[in-house]
């Protein structure tokens, strides 16, 4: 009995230990990425407005420690249903649906937000530091930012346009908010 009354409270402290980490839902409704691309003779950019993922707060709930996120290339919107399409062959959708990052650290300093993680798009992982900026209201949280991707870097053919191919560079906005 006592074996047992032992377990019992061991298994009690691991499972509703006091130092848990916090966990916080990505809000789809109100996150999104979006991605500008460049070619010679004209520019254009899509959002994606269904973003997931989660994040891990200490134990405090004061810091996010952890974050993964997770969109489908699928859920791209550019306004144009032929860029879009095309764009689903050119990044290979079918084969490669998902894009997903996963910090390693994260550190915030006042409202800037400093994000160490991989991409794992097209299938190769990258390793890619980001920064943005970081506002907590409440239970709310906002990360936000900008930063640049090369596609050929995921082994990406470039498509092209009258023999010209598009910028090797796609510029990236990011709004998180977690709840």
């Amino acid at each position: 009995m006592k074996i047992k009354l032992l377990l019992f409270g061991l298994i009690f402290c691991i499972k509703f230990n006091f130092a848990q980490s916090i966990k916080l839902k990505i809000n789809s409704k109100e996150s999104s990425i979006k991605y500008k691309g460049d070619h010679l003779l004209h520019s254009w950019e899509g959002v994606n407005n269904n973003v997931n993922g989660v994040a891990i707060l200490n134990s405090k709930g004061n810091k996010i420690e952890k974050i993964a996120i997770l969109i489908y290339v699928r859920d791209f919107n550019s306004g144009n249903s032929g860029r879009d399409s095309h764009s689903l062959e050119v990044l290979e959708a079918l084969k490669y649906p998902e894009i997903k990052f996963y910090s390693e650290s994260i550190s915030a300093v006042g409202d800037k937000v400093n994000l160490k993680g991989t991409f794992n798009f097209h299938g190769i992982k990258i390793k890619k530091e980001l920064t943005g900026n970081l506002k907590r209201k409440d239970e709310t949280w906002n990360i936000f930012g900008n930063f640049k991707l090369i596609p050929t870097d995921f082994e990406i053919n470039l498509p092209s346009f009258l023999s010209v191919k598009m910028e090797n560079l796609l510029d990236i906005e990011y709004s998180i908010t977690l709840k």
